[in-house]
């Protein structure tokens, strides 16, 4: 798969170095790193929004910022959407408005314009991970995790119906930006290991 990513020329411009938005990101792992860059063999990471801002579309569709995607064995992969938000407020982070960019990310992205490399059948989606990257509460990591349930936020988001893809299925999980959980790492990484 990540192969065909490099070699599909939409595909290849939309690779970078990093998932990072408004001085919001997510880590990667040394393990996926080499030398300050990404191993090609093991990672990409896409600019969703990008493919959906270029003149192909007249009225662009709401979706996320990155996919991450790890080769986590022979022919598998895991996949990672990720909604990265600088907000000063919770109500700049309306729970309505983030859905549809995962919806559009499945059903246009993976499974609509490039279903011949993501709906492969030749290839295994090992986990999919949906994350929110926001802090609107200006919380600290450890408070984040305990008090975001009782927010209008945290409880719409657990309350959804989840997203699926290839027999995977996942809700969307909030995050803090400074949480160690938004690091991106192979499976079996342990958090001492990082």
């Amino acid at each position: 798969m990540l192969d065909e990513i490099v070699k599909h020329p939409e595909l290849f411009w939309l690779m970078r170095d990093s998932c990072k938005e408004n001085d919001v990101c997510v880590t990667v792992c040394d393990d996926l790193m080499e030398n300050g860059d990404l191993r090609q063999d093991l990672i990409a990471i896409l600019k969703i929004d990008a493919y959906f801002k270029t003149p192909k579309f007249s009225k662009p569709p709401k979706s996320i910022d990155c996919l991450i995607i790890i080769k986590t064995g022979e022919r598998k992969f895991g996949l990672t959407l990720v909604e990265l938000k600088n907000v000063s407020d919770a109500r700049s982070l309306r729970p309505r408005e983030i859905e549809p960019k995962f919806d559009t990310t499945i059903d246009d992205f993976l499974s609509g314009e490039f279903k011949s490399i993501f709906m492969n059948p030749g290839v295994t989606i090992s986990y999919l991970h949906l994350w929110l990257i926001a802090n609107p509460y200006k919380w600290s990591p450890e408070r984040y995790r305990k008090k975001l349930k009782d927010t209008v936020l945290g409880m719409y988001l657990s309350k959804k119906p989840k997203f699926s893809f290839r027999n995977k299925v996942a809700g969307i999980k909030p995050m803090h930006p400074d949480d160690q959980d938004n690091v991106v790492c192979l499976p079996g990484i342990t958090e001492s290991q990082r």
